[in-house]
């Protein structure tokens, strides 16, 4: 029975980091985008005011879907399992803020 190729890329760590850091990355875009006359602390600090943070946060965490039926379909199961592991931990984010 041969041994199937392994790719460096399937690994639990990279779908976790990409899990983690694509929303980020999208969040960033949108601020870019969007307001460019006011520094990001301060865009930060307004949406929490408004309470748009977490909106616009579960939005960009949407990208994940993404990123996990790429994984799937180039056959990527334990960096797709890392992606869904990322996108229910910014879940619980989100349910802890909700809840604060």
């Amino acid at each position: 029975m041969p041994k199937s190729k392994k790719n460096k890329y399937d690994k639990v760590g990279v779908g976790v980091l990409t899990g983690l850091v694509l929303p980020i990355f999208i969040f960033f875009i949108v601020y870019l985008v969007g307001e460019n006359d006011m520094s990001f602390p301060n865009y930060i600090s307004g949406m929490w005011r408004m309470q748009a943070l977490v909106k616009i946060g579960s939005l960009c965490v949407f990208t994940n879907v993404g990123a996990f039926w790429i994984f799937l379909r180039l056959k990527y199961e334990k960096a797709a399992r890392g992606v869904l592991g990322a996108t229910i931990l910014y879940a619980f984010v989100v349910l802890i803020s909700k809840a604060v």
